[in-house]
């Protein structure tokens, strides 16, 4: 038995007869040519791929990869998920083609041969997944961006003891870092947070060995290319949890694309690849570079598209869904939208609480006291695939706020749109009976949620929560 790091969240799971691939990014991008694999997957370590089954995580695009998983097609595979309350992610893969899907409750174990699975949800409406894979050789724990905590992780605990290997993400995958206020330099979202999470996490964990993982990815279109620098690398993670003291019990193993592990020859590590990371501007040019052929004909694509009048009506329709009880604190506010990077630039003003978008000019933008900046691109792919809340994620949006009532406001904006996509609304029997038998099995999480709105009632902000909630110290 042995696993194998494929790239930034993908893992393959080797047995004798059966072998088990997780969160599959594997080739290209994701978010709009945002997001790439780093360091670049090398073709040999992919070539051959033929796993029995896969699982995925969450419906996040570096994890749900369309274009990654469209290789396996041809084969029976089985897909294997978790069993959310919206049952998007099972309809896409039937869409897809994938005949043989598997879905797994919460706390419910199945075998691929002799390796076993049992995944955990967490995340009131984004139901992101832990992974705890058993096999006869070793115990791991992938929790890549499940943000798993309290009761719910200390069930993990108690069912399966202790873990061999832990597996979290340690960088930002949220917009917030796009978000600024005029005139104030107030710090929107914390880097260092992602650091002492991870610490905390494997402290709280106690396996053998801590991996940091789901965040090996860079940023290369044009747009974002210098966000590179806010990405939290794992060696960079490494050397300021050794410089805080190090990890109580745990030792800190570093795992690239290429790099296993297995009982007879230990950890496989490919020394070589620390230099994307001591050397990462070079490495970063070069790899835009190598990819350039597959951006131009991408900036080409953006440099063609306009606003339609049928995606505003789409956007309306999606704000309409939204009960006005839920929208009742965006009651006479409004924001503006600058569609940007298109045939023609476009101004969208929007009144959430009517469920109205209007084009207006320049002016009203420059006025407005929430002016949010969006290739026109990537406004009508998220709107069209009900995936607005994705846009962000590419950090290729800008988020200007006039002072802090504007910014909370879109906060509140943000989350509706996200249940939107997440099919919380429009409020259906069928999904509020399936988020009701869904947390019989994870009422644990219930009380994770009522500790965290006691916190944030206190004044702390959401990551200051999680690294409460993971210290135990509450």
């Amino acid at each position: 038995m042995s696993f194998k790091i494929l790239s930034h969240a993908s893992i393959l799971i080797n047995s004798e007869s059966d072998d088990l691939l997780v969160d599959p990014l594997l080739i290209g991008s994701c978010y709009w040519r945002s997001w790439w694999n780093y360091p670049p997957v090398k073709s040999e370590i992919i070539k051959d791929l033929k796993p029995k089954a896969i699982y995925i995580t969450h419906v996040h695009w570096e994890h749900w990869h369309g274009p990654s998983l469209k290789r396996f097609l041809d084969s029976d595979i089985e897909i294997i998920t978790h069993d959310e309350p919206n049952k998007r992610s099972y309809r896409d893969l039937k869409a897809f083609g994938f005949k043989n899907i598997k879905i797994l409750k919460h706390g419910e174990s199945y075998n691929i041969g002799n390796i076993k699975i049992t995944p955990y949800q967490f995340g009131l409406f984004l139901n992101d997944s832990a992974l705890v894979v058993e096999t006869p050789d070793f115990k791991l724990l992938n929790a890549n961006d499940c943000k798993i905590a309290g009761a719910s992780l200390e069930q993990i605990k108690n069912v399966h003891g202790k873990f061999d290997f832990a597996m979290r993400s340690h960088s930002s995958a949220n917009d917030r870092v796009c978000y600024s206020i005029e005139g104030s330099d107030l710090v929107l979202d914390n880097p260092s947070h992602y650091t002492e999470a991870f610490r905390l996490f494997m402290d709280n964990v106690k396996p053998k060995y801590a991996i940091p993982f789901a965040s090996n990815h860079c940023h290369l279109h044009k747009d974002v290319f210098e966000t590179n620098n806010i990405i939290n690398d794992p060696f960079k993670l490494k050397n300021d949890i050794f410089m805080a003291g190090d990890l109580k019990e745990s030792k800190l193993k570093v795992m690239l694309s290429g790099d296993s592990w297995s009982k007879s020859e230990g950890f496989i590590i490919n020394n070589e690849n620390e230099k994307y990371f001591t050397e990462k501007e070079i490495h970063l040019k070069q790899y835009q570079s190598d990819v350039q052929e597959s951006l131009e004909k991408y900036y080409k694509l953006e440099s063609n598209t306009r606003l339609t009048s049928r995606t505003i009506k789409l956007f309306n329709q999606q704000l309409a869904s939204i009960p006005n009880l839920a929208k009742r604190n965006l009651k006479n506010w409004e924001f503006t939208i600058n569609i940007t990077g298109g045939k023609e630039e476009s101004y969208l003003k929007v009144n959430p609480f009517l469920s109205h978008s209007e084009l207006v000019n320049n002016e009203f933008f420059d006025s407005s006291g929430a002016k949010i900046i969006i290739p026109a691109d990537i406004f009508n792919s998220a709107v069209n695939q009900n995936m607005f809340h994705h846009s962000g994620i590419s950090k290729r949006n800008k988020y200007i706020f006039k002072d802090e009532f504007h910014l909370k406001k879109w906060e509140i904006m943000n989350g509706l749109l996200e249940k939107v996509e997440l099919e919380v609304f429009p409020l259906k029997t069928l999904y509020i009976k399936n988020i009701i038998l869904n947390y019989f099995r994870r009422f644990r999480e219930i009380y994770v949620y009522f500790q965290a709105y006691i916190l944030t009632r206190k004044g702390l902000k959401i990551y200051d929560v999680e690294e409460k909630i993971l210290s135990k110290n509450i």
